[in-house]
């Protein structure tokens, strides 16, 4: 049996006063992990078995009050066979 795997990794520019709510609501979400920050931008990671359940999670990020955008710098998806999961 196979799955899917799809990562992707973002650049989020946040407002600076909103940054310890926003780093938070990141921090919460399913499958998404935080890996480098400053006062106004996060990298953020996501992994998913879909392309859409990814790009959701990507939606989520932009609605967080105080984020002013979100850029993809990288997607990858590939099938992984039982013996890699």
């Amino acid at each position: 049996m196979s799955i899917e795997l799809h990562v992707c990794s973002l650049v989020v520019q946040v407002k600076p006063e909103k940054m310890p709510d926003v780093r938070q609501a990141i921090m919460v979400m399913k499958d998404t992990e935080l890996s480098v920050n400053n006062e106004i931008k996060l990298v953020v990671v996501i992994e998913g078995e879909r392309r859409k359940q990814v790009m959701e999670r990507v939606d989520e990020i932009n609605a967080i009050p105080g984020v002013i955008s979100t850029s993809v710098v990288y997607q990858q998806s590939e099938v992984l066979e039982e013996d890699e999961i």
